[in-house]
């Protein structure tokens, strides 16, 4: 489903608005993910911070640090926090479910967040905690009209589930039945499977990057492919931000999901 939202009648003119400044008309956006946690033992440099913002996305995923040290380099862009977390890269790898909620909505709202995210770990053996998490922060949200948008792992990092279309589907359907606006999720395999997840998904649904790849192309033509199959936009990070020219990148990227002329 690529509309930018779920129908008018279901959600806050506050949601409405905060869409808006996330997706285009279209019902598609560029994410940029620089999210990423102390745990997975990256961050981004300011330099790359500085070179995304000149490129222009729809939307950043950020820290708490980068959404209240940086306000000014993205103003034109949607931000979306990231509100959960809370282990580093100091002790072993989490074999699970390990982080927790922590930062609530009115505090997303106080540094001027249009909407919030956080991982949801399907088909785990401690789903219930990620899922809970998710289902709590949603209905905390729907009270202030902030969007939410839920980071669909089946199985977690260690993929103790498959990483099928039909298990991917079902993930990002179970997210929105708990009350995420977005989903952020894996392709499942080629782009053209995206269509499955797409379909099966009753609100916007992003594709995530993935590990570091060389060839600029093939992540340029992810993003064409993904929205080509139903997909509302793409949700990358190291692949942005680790390019040796983010802007340039992120100009590509808004053409492969908008359109010619529309960087």
């Amino acid at each position: 489903m690529s509309t930018a939202g779920p129908p008018a009648s279901a959600v806050s003119a506050g949601k409405r608005r905060r869409f808006r400044h996330i997706f285009r008309a279209d019902g598609r956006a560029v994410f940029v993910a620089m999210d990423h946690p102390a745990y997975m033992g990256m961050g981004v440099a300011p330099s790359a911070a500085a070179a995304i913002a000149d490129g222009r996305p729809d939307a950043v995923l950020a820290t708490w640090h980068l959404a209240r040290t940086r306000p000014e380099a993205f103003a034109g862009a949607g931000l979306v926090l990231r509100v959960d977390g809370g282990i580093s890269d100091l002790g072993d790898p989490p074999a699970s479910d390990t982080t927790s909620l922590l930062y609530s909505a009115e505090q997303a709202m106080v540094v001027g967040a249009d909407a919030v995210v956080i991982m949801v770990f399907p088909g785990t053996p401690d789903e219930e905690r990620s899922l809970g998490r998710l289902a709590r922060l949603a209905a905390e949200c729907e009270l202030l009209g902030l969007p939410v948008m839920a980071e669909s792992i089946p199985g977690g990092w260690p993929r103790t589930v498959p990483w099928t279309a039909e298990n991917v589907s079902r993930g990002a359907r179970l997210a929105v039945e708990l009350g995420a606006d977005i989903v952020k999720t894996m392709c499942p395999g080629p782009p053209e499977e995206f269509a499955a997840v797409a379909e099966a998904c009753p609100a916007p649904v992003v594709a995530l990057g993935g590990p570091k790849v060389d060839d600029e192309d093939q992540v340029v033509a992810l993003a064409r492919g993904v929205v080509e199959a139903g997909g509302a936009g793409v949700a990358f990070g190291r692949n942005v931000w680790g390019s040796d020219d983010p802007a340039a990148l992120v100009g590509r990227l808004l053409e492969a999901v908008h359109g010619a002329g529309s960087a």
